[in-house]
């Protein structure tokens, strides 16, 4: 089974839920697509040949649930940089815990960019079914009422989860859409 990054619930409300999620690393590429669906096809293929041994140390790595995706609407003058547009996607793997930055295999690949992302406050709304625009246009507007209903200030993207294969029936699939949240630190 594959390892899902941790998380602690601060606050439930039916499938909504207020999240903490500690630290972590991920490995991320940027595709241009049409469609969430279609991005995770393209993303997955390239991250999974990073898993499966396209890095410098020829080692193979575990995979992880969920897949992320998020689509680009701004330019990010960070590395990596994502140029802005419509159609531009970043999609990650969430590499396993056991990693540091140090130990992680260099991807041979030069569109694979590893990062750690900070520990940070998430703002969930889990959906089951085909994944498709539609749902995760609604799924993100529903969160996104919820989100202001509640008094939180999103901060960035939207982002789509995925924890399951293609082959797993509608019914059992779990997706979910998250946005980090402005905490008082």
């Amino acid at each position: 089974m594959a390892e899902t990054l941790n998380y602690s619930v601060i606050k439930k409300y039916n499938d909504y839920e207020l999240r903490e999620y500690p630290a972590h690393l991920k490995a991320q590429v940027a595709v241009r697509d049409t469609s969430y669906q279609k991005a995770i096809y393209k993303g997955f293929s390239l991250l999974a040949g990073y898993i499966f041994g396209g890095n410098r140390s020829s080692k193979k790595i575990d995979m992880t649930s969920p897949v992320q995706v998020s689509e680009s609407t701004k330019i990010a003058m960070t590395k990596p940089v994502i140029v802005s547009g419509e159609g531009l996607f970043s999609v990650a793997f969430i590499m396993p815990s056991e990693y540091t930055l140090e130990s992680l295999p260099e991807p041979t690949n030069p569109d694979v960019k590893i990062t750690r992302v900070e520990s940070r406050t998430m703002a969930a709304l889990r959906f089951s079914g085909y994944f498709s625009e539609r749902k995760v246009s609604k799924a993100k507007k529903q969160l996104a009422n919820w989100v202001e209903k509640e008094g939180y200030q999103p901060i960035g993207e939207f982002i789509v989860a995925r924890y399951n294969p293609p082959w797993v029936p509608w019914f059992l699939a779990r997706n979910e859409v998250l946005v980090k949240i402005q905490t008082s630190e």
